[in-house]
């Protein structure tokens, strides 16, 4: 089960979103479950009025397997629950063949008001990891294929802090399927870049173009160098990207998407294939449902205080002084151009009074001697400044974070914090005696001698032939 969510500004208007869940053209059959476009319209209106941000909240849910009618009201009642929603304004079916001609070929569009009926705004706080624990708590009620989601540890802990014990089981089944993995592998493509492609071309193009280079990666049975000679033929080129350890596939002047995610390999796993590149890599393991996860993987270890505590404290010490969010100019600056436009759209008397604040700065200068300096600047010229000191900003609490994750203590707390997650769903004897003991310690130092055998690849590094043969394609 995928669930992405997108917020409509109030700003806009709501057509280009009814024109979207409307569109024949790309979509088989269209079918209005609920709803008409006059409650999204209004909705806008209330927002407006409200003077909130956001007037609609666009929310796309896309099962794996076959979901009935029944089943989907109850993933949109439980959507609704989790971030207390009035009831939907429009719901509209799609169906369509997927890019991998496999998955279920239906999904639905459902529309929310962002300004509630009692007048306070729909809550949107980690929107996305509660997205993923609507979407695994599904998988895991109707039995569909579980998916590791970007944020498995703060699903599991959002889970746990629940009252409702259907929630914390759930958390315990996850726990069992998820704890102690390493990086889970990202989507190939986010939805912003789908849909600016798409706009480009006319179609949809990243769905297309991955399914097909997925094709042929199967074809040349997931031999990176039959592959890459494979790909080259039909004009596709691969080129290194601004990020280490990336490798960029796509046709020149085209649409490219990052080669570790099109072949479902982790970057270290690619960067160990460069030198051995015609070596075949083995099948990732398949996806389990929960009756086959409880029956290949042990049950959690039942967690003690101390265990809990330390991996908190390890929590901290990973966690960086900055959010994701304080290091975007944009975000930053944002408080600071709301209260330029309040200034801008302030009444007659608010302005005699900031005229008569400058007038008494002047005066006390002439008479006293005092420098009390009131600047005359335009709106457009604060903007500017605004700008460019939240851009100064913003790259340097970035430049801090990439500090604090390169520092040898968060690399140190970071494998602490790995090792501990595998301790409780290990299945050697000696480590799982060790945690129901509490001696997690010692449960540590277990694991740590056990030998380590990689899944798909050990990682070495590229040699000189393979990296010249990647440059010259």
């Amino acid at each position: 089960m995928i669930i992405k969510a997108s917020r409509i500004t109030a700003e806009s208007t709501h057509r280009y979103l009814y024109r979207h869940l409307m569109r024949t053209d790309e979509n088989e059959e269209v079918r209005i479950v609920q709803g008409r476009d006059f409650a999204l319209a209004e909705a806008v209106k209330d927002a407006r009025h409200a003077k909130r941000r956001y007037g609609l909240r666009h929310v796309i849910l896309s099962p794996e397997q076959a979901t009935s009618p029944e089943t989907f009201q109850k993933i949109v009642t439980l959507y609704q629950s989790e971030f207390g929603a009035d009831p939907p304004l429009m719901i509209v079916e799609h169906q369509k063949k997927r890019a991998d001609g496999q998955s279920y070929d239906r999904h639905w569009h459902v529309v929310f008001a962002e300004t509630l009926t009692n007048g306070r705004s729909l809550d949107s706080r980690f929107i996305r990891i509660r997205n993923e624990k609507v979407a695994r708590f599904t998988e895991l009620a109707f039995g569909h294929p579980l998916t590791s989601g970007k944020h498995n540890d703060a699903v599991i802990r959002a889970l746990e802090a629940s009252t409702n014990p259907h929630m914390q089981r759930a958390a315990k089944d996850l726990k069992q399927a998820f704890w102690g993995e390493g990086d889970t592998l990202q989507a190939t493509f986010t939805d912003k870049a789908h849909q600016v492609t798409k706009r480009k071309a006319g179609k949809s193009v990243l769905p297309v173009l991955r399914a097909h280079l997925r094709k042929r990666w199967q074809e040349e049975g997931r031999v990176l160098l039959s592959f890459i000679e494979r790909v080259a033929e039909e004009g596709y080129l691969i080129r290194e990207g601004d990020k280490p350890d990336v490798w960029l596939i796509g046709k020149n002047g085209e649409a490219h998407l990052a080669l570790h995610r099109v072949l479902n390999l982790k970057k270290k796993e690619l960067v160990a294939l460069l030198s051995d590149a015609s070596r075949p890599v083995p099948l990732s393991p398949p996806r389990l449902t929960l009756q086959e996860m409880k029956a290949s993987k042990p049950r959690p270890v039942v967690v003690t205080p101390e265990y809990a505590q330390r991996l908190e404290a390890l929590r901290k010490r990973i966690r960086p002084r900055w959010k994701r969010s304080e290091c975007r100019a944009e975000l930053i600056a944002l408080p600071y151009q709301n209260r330029v436009r309040r200034l801008e759209n302030s009444t007659l008397g608010e302005m005699l009074e900031r005229l008569l604040a400058a007038l008494i700065a002047r005066m006390l200068k002439a008479l006293f001697g005092l420098s009390i300096e009131v600047p005359p600047i335009t709106a457009d010229e604060a903007r500017e400044r605004i700008t460019i000191a939240c851009h100064e900003a913003a790259v340097a609490r970035q430049q801090d974070v990439q500090e604090h994750f390169a520092s040898s203590e968060v690399q140190a707390a970071l494998k602490e914090l790995r090792i501990l997650k595998q301790c409780l769903v290990s299945d050697n004897p000696v480590t799982r005696q060790a945690m129901q003991a509490g001696a997690w310690g010692k449960a540590m130092v277990t694991l740590r001698s056990e030998p380590r055998v990689p899944v798909r690849a050990v990682p070495k590094e590229p040699s000189q032939e393979m990296v010249s043969h990647f440059g010259s394609l």
